[in-house]
């Protein structure tokens, strides 16, 4: 009998070691549960998408140094359970061999049955660049085929491209087509079986001028938002320019679109995500470098009208410091949009992390010149990103007091700006971290993904935040 219960004792603790080895949320900020750790490979760029069920799709760059020639920079996908359980083999499962040499802003999203949405830029058909969509199922199946559906088929140069499940069950893709000094957004439709809606791309563009994507969602009745960089040439304002298209391609913000930022000259390389609001509208945040750096946030409402002055609410009205890389939330039952961002003095010389609240008018709401989170000081404060929790929101930052010894922090406000959880670490294993990607489950739970060289190169890492702001699973 006794050896029996040793037999059953070694297997139980064999399952138990075996499934712990495939993770989950981690309660020790200074461990995180590690998606992508290979010795020796370039892991980047982490995207992180909830699913209703309190699942997540992660997604990422992997570039090792031992594949085969030529060495690329190859896309991958994790599945979590709402435990953070590794649902695909450690370091994810390999979407497309690709030899990309550097990498660009790509798409992650879901659709309406739980399958993850991908867009990037795609080798496999010769050297040029062409745009490529996939749709993997939850058990890692290429639901479209082994090589996707390829929406590009040209000699034109193509940039960022972006994607998202749309409400009535189909995807839409967008991305920058470029040929020599002519550069326009392109957005095309596909169904739930990888085939074009649209018999054309619906093209915008503007004589004299290029435009460069920087966003895309999905908003309601199948239509979905987009938004794009509008300039003349490397030295002409870059302004924020969006529109709504409806399910049958329809603009529905005019066919002048819509100007978001008009005034003045965003920072060079900066391409603004939005958010939506829940009902048709989105919030969008961006920075300028001309005439200050200077933080703004704009309201659009779902029939295209501003519910904020033209060109935007300021952050603060401080003209001392300034401030850029603004992230949004927004709080649908009190119409309130929350705005917080790296705070720097005159010569940038020391940051904190600021905040600020808006009401449905663009009014702040946290004094003229916003709340502080953390003071001015001489630690690097960078990647400022929020979610809405309760009446507040949940900010994270990166705190770098030095080259390779950054830590993530976060805090939890109330929607009064009172401070309902003190600064906490989230990662505190030092390391350069950066590049964080940010989202909410349905439960409230919140993640975040980062790339971290913790090991001696670049990894990918996420950690769960809970809505008491405790770490790891929920007992």
């Amino acid at each position: 009998m006794k050896s029996k219960l040793v037999l059953i004792t070694v297997l139980i603790t064999c399952v138990m070691v075996g499934q712990s080895a495939w993770g989950q949320w981690s309660s020790d900020p200074s461990v995180n549960l590690a998606l992508a750790d290979k010795p020796s490979n370039d892991q980047v760029q982490p995207k992180v998408k909830p699913l209703p069920n309190g699942q997540w799709f992660v997604s990422w760059f992997d570039a090792d140094p031992n594949s085969p020639p030529p060495v690329g920079y190859d896309v991958y996908l994790q599945r979590l359970s709402a435990t953070g359980v590794e649902q695909f083999p450690h370091d994810g499962i390999m979407i497309a061999d690709l030899s990309n040499t550097s990498t660009q802003d790509y798409g992650l999203d879901t659709d309406d049955f739980g399958n993850a949405l991908l867009a990037f830029l795609d080798t496999r058909e010769g050297k040029n660049q062409q745009v490529t969509t996939a749709k993997i199922d939850a058990h890692g199946n290429a639901v479209w085929g082994s090589n996707g559906v390829q929406l590009t088929k040209n000699g034109s140069q193509h940039y960022d491209p972006k994607i998202t499940g749309t409400s009535d069950g189909g995807a839409v893709v967008g991305w920058t087509e470029a040929y020599g000094s002519v550069a326009n957004v392109k957005i095309q439709k596909l169904d739930p079986y990888g085939n074009p809606v649209w018999k054309q791309p619906i093209v915008f563009h503007e004589s004299g001028y290029q435009y460069f994507l920087a966003d895309l969602h999905a908003a309601d009745n199948g239509s979905v938002i987009v938004s794009w960089v509008r300039e003349n040439g490397f030295f002409s304002d870059k302004q924020l320019r969006a529109n709504k298209l409806s399910a049958s391609g329809e603009k529905l913000w005019g066919k002048g679109n819509l100007a978001i930022f008009d005034q003045g000259s965003l920072q060079f390389g900066n391409f603004p995500y939005f958010i939506l609001d829940g009902s048709g509208g989105a919030i969008f945040a961006w920075y300028t470098s001309s005439p200050i750096l200077q933080c703004f946030a704009q309201h659009i409402r779902a029939d295209g009208s501003e519910a904020f002055p033209h060109n935007g609410s300021a952050g603060s009205t401080d003209t001392n410091n300034v401030r850029v890389d603004p992230s949004v939330s927004y709080r649908a039952k009190t119409d309130e949009t929350f705005m917080f961002w790296t705070e720097e003095d005159s010569n940038q010389f020391v940051n904190g992390v600021y905040g600020q609240k808006f009401d449905g008018q663009g009014t702040s709401r946290w004094s003229a010149t916003g709340l502080v989170l953390i003071p001015l000081g001489s630690d690097t404060q960078t990647f400022v990103e929020n979610v809405q929790i309760g009446s507040g929101a949940l900010v994270f930052w990166v705190d770098s007091p030095g080259f390779g010894l950054s830590t993530m922090q976060a805090a939890k406000l109330a929607g009064n700006g009172r401070v309902m959880c003190a600064p906490f670490a989230v990662s505190s294993a030092p390391a350069n971290k950066y590049g964080l990607s940010l989202d909410k489950a349905p439960t409230g739970l919140a993640a975040v993904a980062w790339t971290d060289d913790r090991i001696g190169n670049n990894s990918i890492y996420i950690q769960n935040v809970n809505p008491d702001c405790s770490l790891g699973p929920k007992q």
